[in-house]
């Protein structure tokens, strides 16, 4: 190579070069045995690296099948795949990643983690998933025990149920109404309650009964069983309807705003109730976190969401993330034209239309926290950074 040469112009294998440019089928053509799946590009980058940087579940999905390492680091720089993956911002391939082993707390060459190199590019949701990785070998392992692998349990629980209770466990989503509306969309939540119950109390209580203990797993695990209780107890008492109908009516109901408030009143009771529920009272950051949601009155901004989502995910998440005012989900694109009220999609903004248009006129010009409120919360973050998570 002439040293006018510029560096992207290496030429790259056939492989590399279809990776890079996201030919996702020209790739699986190239990717299938063993032998090129530990082909590297001219950095020394692998496969998986490569595929987890461009953000390719396919490819990546296929490079695990092909016995490519999770852990593997880059010769100078000390990159695992994971850390690609979170630069990147590729969501799904940071979970696949994580549920096959990957570890999150590898550092690279400056002593940096995959969250944090994430945290550095602001893709937030890409640090909460990290942070909140559950594993389904621990929720198989309650679900589905095992002794010498074999089996104990005396009745089969199917694959689905697994992969539900999983789903809940290791979301990063707390929302009483996003699992109001996972419980409604899984029809045989009400059929497993017991076993639903159990295993995310078990996978909760793991978090601070062992040897390191993880204080924000467990409030955001008991957030999540305290939700998914409430939420069967409701549908339960209201045999007339079914299931789905009954999940859906009882998020309407802690929905509701009234005229005056800034926030939903039954919302904000419903999760200061949950905090104040948490059977570990020696955590510190459990003390935090309710003495932060003293200094706010039930019906008034920050609400206790906000206040819960900044003590599990930082300062920075609240400060940069738009929630739907339905389901909490960040990154909520759509407004209210009038009101300016944020929502995550056409499902939600259709689910609280009746809610919200007896409302909307009162609530224009107080749907934009301040930075004011934010900079409150800073003795909250700082004893919250204390706690070795």
């Amino acid at each position: 190579m002439s040293a006018s040469t510029p560096p992207e112009e290496v030429k790259q294998s056939p492989l590399f070069e279809a990776i890079s440019k996201n030919e996702t089928e020209k790739a699986l053509e190239l990717l299938k045995t063993k032998e090129q799946a530990k082909e590297r590009d001219a950095s020394g980058m692998s496969v998986l690296a490569s595929a987890a940087y461009r953000g390719n579940l396919t490819l990546v999905e296929k490079a695990i099948e092909l016995g490519c390492d999770v852990n593997e680091k880059t010769e100078d720089t000390l990159y695992t795949p994971l850390m690609f993956a979170a630069l990147s911002g590729a969501q799904d391939v940071c979970r696949l990643l994580m549920d096959s082993g990957a570890r999150m707390y590898c550092v690279n060459s400056i002593g940096k983690t995959a969250s944090e190199l994430a945290a550095f590019v602001s893709h937030h949701e890409c640090v909460a998933i990290i942070n909140n990785h559950i594993s389904i070998e621990l929720v198989e392992e309650f679900l589905r025990p095992k002794v010498n692998g074999e089996y104990v349990g005396e009745e089969v629980y199917p694959d689905e149920l697994l992969h539900f209770i999983h789903s809940l466990c290791g979301s990063h989503e707390v929302h009483p109404v996003k699992i109001i509306f996972r419980f409604s969309k899984y029809p045989d939540s009400l059929k497993y309650k017991k076993k639903i119950l159990y295993v995310i109390d078990r996978v909760f209580e793991r978090q601070l009964r062992c040897k390191e203990s993880n204080e924000i797993m467990s409030l955001k695990l008991w957030l999540i069983l305290f939700f998914m209780r409430e939420t069967s107890k409701y549908v339960e008492s209201n045999k007339d309807k079914t299931p789905e109908e009954a999940s859906l009516h009882y998020a309407k109901i802690i929905s509701q705003w009234q005229e005056g408030d800034e926030i939903r009143r039954g919302l904000d009771v419903l999760l200061r109730n949950a905090v104040a529920s948490f059977p570990y009272k020696h955590s510190l950051l459990h003390d935090t976190l309710e003495k932060a949601l003293r200094k706010t009155p039930i019906g008034q901004r920050p609400s206790a969401y906000e206040y819960i989502i900044q003590s599990l995910f930082g300062q920075r998440i609240v400060a940069v993330c738009k929630f739907c005012s339905v389901c909490g989900h960040p990154g909520a694109k759509k407004r209210c034209p009038t009101c300016k009220l944020a929502y995550c999609s056409q499902e939600c903004q259709k689910f609280d239309w009746p809610i919200h248009k007896k409302v909307c006129s009162s609530l224009k010009g107080n749907q934009e926290i301040s930075a004011e409120d934010n900079m409150s919360l800073d003795d909250l973050q700082a004893q919250i950074s204390q706690i070795d998570a």
